[in-house]
């Protein structure tokens, strides 16, 4: 699961009021810096079928994982009620894309708008079902344990605007999120080069960035938020798309890509349920759509919470000749130790069916095993 920022939360609780520019615009301080982040373990065992021409053909049955972000942060408020800051997301790992994100944020009245390296409206305010932990889940958590998507190197993503599903999920970007309006809140991006994140777009540079053919251009993202407490249970609802309205140099037409994503979850006292939709039109190349769905459940007793995930995945042509269908049914279990300190768990089990000329087509079963740990700072 790609970690997201919500830093525009809490805009709703931000007057409007604060637009006002009567008194000078100044802040006792200047911006200062803080840091925060996260870091995740874990031990994983997969059971699969190894044989020649089998999904799980030449691959390890046991590993050891970890994941990590170190956030810096830098914001102040001026004295009309305005924030000016900045967001660096530094991974925790060697990585060939460090710095993960880096944008800087303006916060009023008006909302919260977002200028660098990020991701798009869809991705990163979209609702997915309950019942998956930081690391594990039958969806796009961190750790995928089973081989079932891990040759054409896709999960059963839920969430992910279009760019990212072309690789770029945190391409240059503006990002808008709007107040909450009982409850309502409305997300927007832009990304005019839909695969820069920094060739020819950060640092020093002179013109503008070169043409690239194929290249998604102007993807726009639109996503809506509606939250809302009720006597005795509430609701998180979302749904939005992803649309390249362009393509750079050559390309053909049908090389745009769409992505539409829902998603709903409701909550009574301890028990929740959800679930989650997303389909991906040309969404890793021309003439090669995808798209998921399934549910999710979970209950919460003292600092514990046990869950249960499924999720459906067809594969359409990804890749010349792959079309696949994967399930995967995910128990969960996540233990609150301490404030940013966590235990989690699963065991799994992905079952596949595939076309003819297939890879998976003589089919796919794994069960998976992990433990492992959660940290934010």
């Amino acid at each position: 699961m790609k970690h997201v920022l919500m830093r525009g939360s809490a805009l709703g609780a931000l007057g409007l009021g604060s637009l006002g520019l009567a008194g000078p615009a100044a802040a006792a301080d200047g911006i200062k810096l803080s840091l925060g982040g996260w870091f995740q373990t874990a031990v994983l065992v997969n059971l699969d079928d190894h044989k020649a021409g089998q999904l799980g053909n030449k691959r390890y049955n046991d590993g050891v994982f970890t994941d990590g972000e170190i956030y810096f942060d830098g914001k102040t408020t001026l004295d009309d009620g305005l924030t000016f800051g900045a967001h660096v997301e530094l991974e925790g790992e060697q990585d060939n894309d460090q710095i993960d994100a880096a944008y800087a944020f303006f916060q009023g009245g008006f909302g919260e708008l977002r200028v660098g390296s990020q991701y798009g409206a869809l991705g990163a305010f979209c609702i997915t079902p309950v019942g998956g932990t930081a690391n594990f889940g039958a969806f796009s958590q961190d750790e995928v344990i089973n081989n079932a998507f891990a040759d054409v190197g896709l999960s059963a993503g839920i969430c992910n605007s279009i760019d990212g599903f072309r690789g770029a999920e945190k391409s240059q970007k503006l990002v808008y999120l709007s107040p909450s309006f009982g409850g309502f809140q409305l997300s927007l991006s832009w990304s005019p080069n839909g695969n820069h994140e920094s060739d020819g777009v950060t640092d020093f540079h002179s013109g503008m960035p070169t043409v690239i053919d194929g290249e998604l251009r102007n993807v726009v993202d639109v996503y809506a938020l509606y939250s809302r407490d009720f006597d005795g249970w509430s609701l998180a609802w979302g749904g939005g798309g992803s649309w390249t309205l362009s393509n750079g140099g050559n390309a053909p037409p049908h090389n745009k890509g769409d992505a539409y994503q829902t998603g709903l979850n409701l909550t009574f006292g301890s028990f929740a349920v959800g679930g989650a939709f997303e389909y991906y039109k040309n969404g890793v190349a021309p003439d090669q759509n995808i798209w998921s769905t399934g549910l999710g459940m979970a209950y919460t007793f003292n600092t514990f919470t046990l869950g249960l995930q499924y999720s459906y995945t067809d594969l359409q042509a990804i890749g010349p000749d792959i079309n696949r269908r994967v399930n995967t049914l995910a128990l969960t279990g996540n233990y609150a130790m301490s404030q940013g300190i966590a235990l989690d768990g699963t065991f799994q089990y992905t079952w596949a069916n595939a076309d003819q000329t297939d890879p998976g087509h003589g089919g796919y079963d794994s069960l998976g095993i992990g433990i492992g740990t959660a940290f934010t700072f």
